[in-house]
């Protein structure tokens, strides 16, 4: 091999190792936000691109116990302003969640809310029922999820919760 051979080889190796070190340091500086593709808000977590949909929602309680529902459970959905957010979970059973907070339908970094740009788009991940602690620390046009309630029955029975009044229709 020449010099000049040695010289373009020892040329091309420090362009690779100058230019993974550039690339290490762009990945560096990509903001934590940025590098993933969920973003949250005290009351529940969503998918950050438009057209993302999630596989399943969860539903974090303040006692530390989850529930998880897959998306495609999600039958009718119904939200009220005065008493919530009523989503029907069709499967073995039929599951009612109840979403019970204020601003439940606010617009949060301007990009979703909770049910009509979230959870009727698939792009809520999960749910928070806030902690005492948490509610008295959120400002009041922030979303909040103060209470979730859940009850489960057979297709073949009626619900028995008295939180379900609300919903219920009228003849």
């Amino acid at each position: 091999m020449s010099a000049t051979s040695l010289d373009l080889l020892s040329l091309r190796a420090k362009q690779r190792l100058a230019s993974g070190a550039a690339a290490a340091t762009a990945q560096q500086s990509v903001p934590a936000e940025a590098a993933t593709d969920e973003a949250e808000c005290p009351a529940f977590g969503y998918l950050r691109g438009i057209r993302d949909r999630a596989l399943s929602l969860e539903f974090r309680l303040a006692s530390g116990n989850s529930r998880a529902f897959p998306y495609n459970w999600l039958g009718p959905t119904l939200y009220d302003p005065s008493a919530g957010l009523l989503l029907t979970f069709v499967g073995d059973r039929i599951y009612l969640v109840l979403l019970e907070g204020s601003n439940l339908n606010l617009l949060v970094g301007g990009v979703t809310n909770l049910f009509d740009r979230g959870i009727l788009r698939h792009r809520i991940t999960w749910v928070r029922e806030m902690t005492r602690q948490a509610l008295a620390k959120a400002r009041e046009e922030e979303v909040t999820v103060e209470r979730i309630r859940m009850v489960s029955h057979r297709p073949d029975e009626e619900p028995n919760a008295e939180w379900l009044a609300p919903f219920r229709l009228r003849d």
